[in-house]
C-alpha cells in the first residue's frame, strides 16, 4: 500500500466565513482555492464547505456534520514564537476560547480557542523556542531544563543547537 498525502480537513457551514477567521485573524495563507468551496492552506490543512447533497451529510446526517459537541474530539494544533502577538489579536477579535494564555506541566505556553464552527485549535510555543526559553530561565542549565520540561539531554541539546 503507498498511501500519500495526508492533509486534515475540516467542514465548515460558509467557507467565506472560514476563509476570513483563517486568513484575517489568523494570518494563513491559501495555496489552492477550489471555487471557494474547497480551500487548501500552506499550513497543511482544508477547509470543505459540505453542501446537504454531498455523500458526507447523506451519509452521516448533516446534523452529525455540524454538531459542534462532536469537532472538539481533535484539534489543530500551530506552533509559533509569537504566542503573545497572536492571543492579543483573538482578544480583540472577540474569539471564543476554550481556556486563555496557559502554562502545560513542561513550562510551553498554549491558548486554545474555537474556530466559527466550534473546531478546536490550539497554537503553542514552538517547541524550540519554548525550550531556549525555559534554558535560559534556568541559568543554561541542561539537567535543570531536562528536568523542568521532560526533555531528554541528547534532545535538548539537538533542538538547542549545543
Amino acid at each position: 500500500m503507498d498511501l500519500k498525502n495526508c492533509t486534515p480537513v475540516l467542514f465548515v457551514k460558509d467557507a467565506q466565513k472560514a476563509r476570513e477567521f483563517y486568513t484575517d485573524i489568523l494570518g494563513m495563507t491559501i495555496v489552492a482555492d477550489f471555487g471557494g468551496m474547497n480551500l487548501v492552506f500552506k499550513e497543511g490543512f482544508a477547509l470543505w464547505q459540505i453542501m446537504e447533497e454531498n455523500i458526507i451529510p447523506q451519509t452521516l446526517g448533516p446534523e452529525n456534520i455540524y454538531n459542534s459537541k462532536c469537532v472538539s474530539r481533535f484539534e489543530l494544533c500551530f506552533e509559533t514564537e509569537e504566542i503573545d502577538k497572536i492571543y492579543k489579536t483573538l482578544k480583540e477579535k472577540n474569539v471564543k476560547f476554550l481556556h486563555e494564555m496557559n502554562l502545560e506541566l513542561w513550562g510551553q505556553q498554549n491558548i486554545r480557542f474555537y474556530d466559527p464552527d466550534g473546531h478546536l485549535i490550539e497554537v503553542g510555543e514552538s517547541m524550540s523556542f519554548f525550550l531556549r526559553r525555559i534554558y535560559n530561565e534556568e541559568g543554561q542549565n541542561l539537567e535543570a531544563t531536562s528536568n523542568r520540561t521532560f526533555t531528554p539531554p541528547d534532545v535538548l541539546k539537538q533542538i538547542l543547537g549545543i
